[in-house]
């Protein structure tokens, strides 16, 4: 009896917190990462009980008063390819858990320039990277036609580019693109009634009047994917020189 009295008492006593601590580390340079967030992620519980930690300047964090419970760790920083240091951990009341070093890999840089058929600079050019899963990184270029691709894993890439979408006619409206969202990949895009722009005397850009369709084109120089050259990223590396040139 007495023995089920202990045990009832404590389970209405609150729970002690415990405390989760780690390194950090760049697995190629093995040197402390200094800024990377740690995310202890609440599997059996609300989202809103995960905890949230930055590394010191000597690669080490520590999450204090975190609830007994199981989570998932994640380890992020825009330098270093995602992490998730498994498996997840089961967390006791008052334990203090010690995750040793946790390393990460380094991503890497793709970059390069776009030019014309006559070989000036083509600003506002979509670039993008692509792997057997799909579109995985894109960026526009500057007035220069410079563009840079980052936060790539290590891996082996297509890189494409093609002009920024030219406003065209369909049916009875006036389509053109429009900025995308800050995490957006592609453009947006407005439709207007073509009977109200033609009311008003609003301007109509001329490349709907034409109607080119925008050409896609993949490194060093090719319309088919198949035939793309492929880029090989190694940690913390950068692939430099990876040019296009696109037509009208």
């Amino acid at each position: 009896m007495i023995a089920i009295l202990i045990a009832l008492l404590s389970l209405m006593l609150p729970q002690s917190p415990a405390a989760v601590s780690g390194l950090v580390i760049d697995g190629g340079a093995k040197e402390p990462v200094a800024g990377a967030r740690v995310l202890l992620a609440r599997v059996d519980g609300p989202i809103e009980n995960s905890f949230v930690v930055e590394t010191d300047d000597r690669g080490r964090f520590e999450a204090r008063d975190v609830p007994p419970g199981r989570y998932r760790v994640f380890i992020v920083d825009p330098r270093f390819v995602r992490k998730e240091r498994t498996p997840e951990i089961t967390v006791s009341a008052g334990q203090a858990i010690a995750l040793g070093t946790i390393p990460l890999v380094a991503t890497g840089v793709i970059a390069g320039k776009v030019v014309s058929g006559l070989g000036d600079p083509v600003p506002g050019a979509y670039v993008r990277a692509w792997t057997d899963k799909g579109r995985v990184a894109e960026a526009r270029t500057n007035d220069l036609g410079d563009y840079r691709l980052f936060g790539l894993a290590p891996g082996t890439y297509v890189v494409s580019a093609e002009r920024y979408t030219s406003p065209r006619i369909e049916g009875t409206s006036y389509v053109g693109p429009t900025p995308p969202c800050p995490d957006c990949m592609g453009e947006g895009a407005f439709r207007q009634s073509l009977a109200s722009l033609m009311t008003t005397g609003a301007y109509i850009d001329p490349r709907a009047i034409e109607n080119r369709p925008s050409s896609v084109v993949y490194f060093p120089g090719t319309a088919d994917r198949a035939a793309a050259a492929p880029v090989q990223i190694e940690p913390g590396a950068i692939a430099g020189g990876i040019n296009l040139r696109i037509g009208r």
